[in-house]
């Protein structure tokens, strides 16, 4: 059974915080598309979902397979705050994410900084954050989320991944799915906006899957680190010997090899 926008929006009628929501049978990539609903003056708070996407990416442009049964979608998020705290809101929307779908299915999801879901070491969702700024301040953002829900697993994947319905041992209704993973996005980010950066990062703190020793990978460089939290704008605060470090785009593995 297709997604229907019209039972979609009853169930997420209580939440006025998504204005326009739209649902695709099949694009290209959500990102892309709301990136010039963007351009031309959506608001915030619309989302874009695709039934199925043909050309969906996650962080550094990798591939992600997308197809019928995953939950694909794009939100434009307008927030008044400074680029430098971009970061911040791709972390408060893992943490929201997570919270609400552990409390709805059950299952121990943890977020894998910056801002993956994982589910007892393998990947279930990832979220991407694309965004515009004017000066030092931000236009709009544009965040693409990928969660394997109903959807089989690709045959080879960059690490073990895993879905919803795997790991609940049945199917789920996606308008229910959306309906949490919406309002629990939504949460997260207004509670960012009025009480800062600090409450996520202690729902953070309970929710990261990273060990005290990760491997962190620049380039041709890798060396290990301790985990010591988060900066007040989302990077990653690590110990390299003497050091400490704020990582921003590295890879970082969840344990030393």
């Amino acid at each position: 059974m297709s997604l229907s926008a019209e039972r979609l929006r009853t169930l997420i009628s209580e939440d006025i915080f998504w204005r326009d929501l739209r649902i695709l049978e099949t694009v290209g990539s959500t990102n892309d598309l709301l990136k010039e609903m963007a351009q031309e003056g959506a608001p915030e708070g619309t989302v874009l979902i695709a039934e199925e996407q043909t050309a969906g990416r996650g962080r550094h442009g990798r591939a992600w397979h997308s197809p019928k049964g995953g939950a694909w979608f794009s939100i434009l998020l307008r927030p008044r705050i400074a680029t430098a705290q971009a970061g911040c809101v791709g972390i408060s929307l893992a943490v929201g994410l997570a919270e609400a779908l552990r409390k709805s299915y059950h299952l121990p999801i943890g977020v894998k900084w910056p801002n993956d879901l994982w589910i007892e070491g393998r990947k279930v969702a990832g979220i991407l954050v694309e965004l515009a700024s004017r000066g030092e301040r931000i236009d709009w953002m544009v965040v693409g989320i990928g969660v394997n829900v109903n959807n089989a697993m690709p045959s080879a994947t960059r690490v073990p991944a895993t879905a919803l319905s795997l790991e609940l041992k049945h199917t789920l209704m996606l308008e229910n799915f959306y309906r949490v993973a919406l309002m629990g996005l939504a949460e997260s980010y207004l509670l960012l906006l009025t009480k800062g950066f600090a409450p996520i990062q202690a729902r953070w703190k309970a929710l990261s899957i990273l060990g005290e020793r990760v491997a962190v990978h620049q380039g041709v460089q890798r060396y290990e680190a301790n985990v010591l939290g988060l900066s007040e704008s989302g990077k990653l605060l690590v110990r390299a010997g003497q050091d400490i470090r704020e990582l921003a785009a590295e890879e970082v593995s969840l344990s030393v090899e």
